[in-house]
């Protein structure tokens, strides 16, 4: 037993450097290739008021995203998603809104850019 704690405890220190180095490391070679690729979203509403309609033109963009490359084929690259938040939009009228990105796994599938960078969208009262 004492053996065992001597090769645990003792320069436990070092021993911990050693292990951040080394997942850090591999991380680095596993994960590091990042290429970029482009997908096409609808534009999802959120956050929409009740008793209003919301039109949404063009309602498909183009995200590129920074992606780890051995995530190309991943199913997470299903989760990329585009949105406009309407919450401020009130009253009937047609608006400019940002489209908005999100992604399930931001550290390893990053939203670069979208095409267009906004969209029109028209409120109409039901």
């Amino acid at each position: 037993m004492r053996l065992l704690r001597n090769i645990f405890v003792k320069d436990w220190r070092y021993k911990l450097i050693a292990l951040v180095v080394s997942v850090t490391l591999w991380g680095v070679v596993n994960f590091g290739n990042r290429t970029t690729i482009t997908v096409s979203r609808y534009v999802e509403v959120r956050n929409g008021i009740q008793g209003m309609s919301y039109t949404v033109r063009p309602d498909r963009v183009e995200i590129t995203v920074y992606v780890v490359e051995r995530l190309i084929l991943s199913r997470f690259i299903g989760e990329v998603r585009a949105y406009v938040d309407v919450s401020e939009l009130k009253s009937p009228g047609v608006y400019r809104v940002r489209v908005r990105t999100e992604t399930a796994v931001p550290w390893f599938i990053h939203p670069a850019s979208v095409e267009p960078p906004a969209v029109r969208v028209e409120v109409i009262r039901r």
